[in-house]
């Protein structure tokens, strides 16, 4: 339903002032704060219209109105302008984006930080997996006696890690040879594509090391076997504490928990998204902690595989800001992937 352009007016500015105050809205506030040239009767009778049409709720026995999850539906849909990181933002993100990391996950932490820290809302960030990622380099570092990391590096700069026992005489620099032949096999291969017969071929070369390469080939079938997993990184949780609607402990201690499954958050966004940022507002959120919650959220290209970015707060959320705070970061940091990997 199409509303005419007094409603509209109404509606907006119903919705700007409950999302700054958290407060239902009277129709005297509604005529002096945002100067409109009509009475508050007038705009009282616009208010129970809406609520006839079911865009605005009365809560209890208040004199006001506070805009429905329809109501919210249909400003995002049709009236809802974005409104993009400024001038000031962008500076302090790209200063955060400098060269000062090395690899995907320090980017997307940083992401996840600036979103929450701007936003004052949860952020998260999926790391999308590495399988379409080229094998760069191996290295097998001695961390003790019997012990050495065994580190596996993408073309995207994604950091695998496994930790694997050696004979406590083996030197730093046989470990370093071991690395450079495992890196004659493998690398430029996309981890997708690297096959058992490729770990074989390095044990049949290296046989005189066989425990080494035994133990560092476990370590690296198992780093391959999860590279089709998608990590979450969550930045801001504590940020929903400071919203009126979550005062109550036990709402609140379910949201936490919810977070804390990573594949629970994975399981309620699309496989695949679009070029468009996507909100889902309350009850149109599958899980049922959720129901009170919105989530609004974007994908990010990085070679070939998808991450997904996005930020999740209460049903009165600034979605101008989160659509153009988001739409602002992917464009960033796919040119900064694009750039430097």
């Amino acid at each position: 339903m199409t509303l005419d352009e007094r409603k509209k007016l109404i509606l907006e500015s119903i919705i700007r002032d409950y999302v700054e105050t958290a407060e239902p809205v009277g129709s005297r506030a509604v005529v002096k704060k945002h100067g409109l040239k009509i009475s508050a009767a007038t705009v009282r009778n616009e208010m129970s219209d809406l609520e006839d049409m079911g865009y605005l709720e009365q809560p209890y026995t208040s004199a006001g109105r506070i805009p429905s999850q329809k109501g919210f539906r249909y400003y995002v849909d049709c009236m809802m302008e974005q409104e993009n990181l400024d001038d000031n933002e962008t500076e302090v993100l790209l200063h955060l984006l400098d060269d000062s990391f090395h690899e995907v996950n320090e980017l997307v932490q940083k992401i996840g930080h600036f979103l929450a820290q701007t936003t004052k809302y949860t952020s998260f960030v999926i790391v999308p997996s590495v399988r379409l990622s080229k094998f760069k380099y191996l290295q097998l570092i001695p961390i003790e006696p019997g012990k050495a990391l065994v580190l596996l590096v993408t073309d995207l700069g994604v950091v695998m890690h496994r930790n694997i026992e050696v004979p406590q005489s083996i030197t730093a620099s046989e470990l370093e040879l071991i690395g450079h032949m495992f890196n004659q096999v493998l690398a430029g291969k996309k981890i997708i594509e690297i096959q058992r017969s490729d770990l074989q071929q390095l044990r049949d070369e290296l046989k005189q090391r066989r425990k080494v390469i035994d133990r560092a080939l476990e370590a690296i079938e198992s780093l391959l076997d999860n590279s089709n997993e998608e990590r979450v990184i969550i930045s801001g949780a504590l940020n929903i504490m400071n919203e009126p609607e979550f005062k109550d402990v036990d709402k609140l201690r379910r949201i936490l928990a919810f977070l804390e499954e990573e594949t629970q958050l994975m399981d309620m966004l699309p496989e695949s998204l679009g070029d468009e940022v996507d909100i889902r507002i309350g009850r149109e959120n599958q899980a049922e902690d959720f129901k009170e919650m919105s989530l609004v959220f974007a994908g990010y290209q990085t070679q070939g595989e998808q991450g997904k970015m996005g930020l999740m707060g209460p049903v009165r959320m600034e979605y101008w800001k989160a659509v153009g705070s988001l739409d602002s970061v992917r464009e960033i940091i796919e040119e900064i992937i694009r750039k430097r990997f």
